[in-house]
């Protein structure tokens, strides 16, 4: 086992920067004049395809609640093709 010791400053600068990591503010570094924060980047429009996979998916697990998820994302699959042909 390994004993660390640190001054205070190091410890309040370890501290923000672990703070900084899990997306909590600090009150040491906010500050009036601080910068905002970026705009999430935009999302992409979910397909025609990806609606109906979920929709046939969703039904699929409503019919068998127990069956594995991949055997019903395969049969949602093939549902899927044959719906939008």
């Amino acid at each position: 086992m390994v004993t660390v010791t640190m001054t205070i400053e190091e410890y309040e600068a370890l501290m923000d920067l672990v703070r900084s990591a899990n997306g909590s503010t600090s009150l040491m570094t906010s500050a009036p004049g601080a910068e905002m924060p970026e705009p999430k980047p935009k999302r992409r429009k979910r397909s025609k395809y990806n609606k109906e996979l979920s929709k046939q998916l969703r039904m699929l697990k409503v019919k068998h609640p127990r069956t594995a998820v991949t055997k019903l994302m395969k049969r949602a699959h093939r549902l899927t093709k044959k719906a939008l042909k």
